[in-house]
């Protein structure tokens, strides 16, 4: 009878075994992100590690340049079953969560420094809100701060933002990028690199607020993400978040040099001192209204 007993133990341990040596899983992704450029070198990187711990187990497949349409297509297919996931902006994030346009708020954060801290007091929270939607949110990315730019100059930051208010509230989007880059639009805020990226576009002041933050992440539907081993999974996560402040770094630095890139171009930075930016933030920060993820984000920062 013992013998029977054990050899039925062994039989279903090894049957557990079986059961989850899974094929290798590919994960077809889309972003915005244009090939050769930091983000999307970045972002390879980031995969080619991932297979490596994985053993050739998980594959980030990435469809780039937005091959697969804006962002907000990009969530449609993922509803469909037609995409496991994508790298996006706050205009993809906003469309799987809503509550996610919380950190897109004027004037929420000063610098780099308060972003990270708030991501980090409330990554649990936010990855929360996402598997309510069935989906992962594996890990933050850094699109920068968006600043104002224009085709004439402000005298005042106020003015600045009351020449760019028709298009403040515009998603980062193919609309966005025409509307700047046929001229029909005069001012407008929008993250440096992004300015860079937009085919055409032309301006001529730029000023050194820090109008909003830009945020992004990395999102796959809970379906695909249950294809994965759970060992699988746990590699994907530790390796995503391990590797976020290396990222954040990188593209951050890839910000300032496009800043530089726009002053050689003939932008002109019109420049405010720090208290008066300090004030016109927090000015800005009190305008937003209030809901749970937004209270939360202001109580991180106290």
């Amino acid at each position: 009878m013992r013998v029977l007993v054990a050899v039925a133990i062994v039989g279903v341990l090894c049957g557990s075994v079986v059961a989850d040596r899974r094929e290798p899983v590919t994960l077809k992704l889309g972003t915005l992100a244009i090939d050769g450029s930091r983000y999307m070198k970045d972002i390879l990187a980031l995969g080619a590690e991932i297979e490596r711990r994985t053993r050739g187990r998980v594959t980030l497949a990435w469809s780039s340049g937005g091959q697969l349409g804006e962002e907000t297509e990009m969530v449609a297919k993922i509803a469909r079953g037609k995409l496991d996931g994508g790298g996006f902006s706050e205009t993809g994030l906003v469309a799987l969560v809503p509550e996610m346009a919380a950190w897109g708020a004027p004037g929420m954060f000063r610098d780099a420094a308060e972003v990270d801290r708030a991501t980090a007091a409330l990554g649990d929270e936010v990855r929360a809100l996402f598997a309510k939607r069935d989906l992962q949110f594996v890990m933050w990315a850094d699109l920068g701060f968006a600043q104002l730019f224009a085709m004439e100059p402000a005298k005042t930051l106020a003015e600045a933002v009351e020449a760019a208010a028709p298009w403040l509230s515009a998603p980062l989007d193919g609309a966005l990028a025409l509307a700047i880059g046929s001229g029909k639009a005069r001012a407008w805020a929008v993250p440096p690199l992004y300015q860079l990226a937009i085919t055409g576009a032309k301006a001529r002041f730029m000023t050194n607020l820090r109008y909003r933050y830009v945020i992004g992440g990395l999102v796959i539907s809970a379906k695909a993400w249950a294809r994965l081993a759970p060992n699988d999974r746990q590699i994907v996560a530790e390796t995503c978040r391990a590797w976020e402040p290396r990222l954040r770094a990188s593209w951050r630095t890839e910000t300032e040099r496009g800043i530089a890139v726009l002053a050689k171009s003939g932008v002109v930075m019109r420049t405010a001192p720090e208290t008066q930016l300090s004030a016109f933030t927090a000015e800005l920060g009190a305008r937003a209204p209030a809901s749970p993820l937004r209270d939360a984000i202001r109580a991180a920062l106290r």
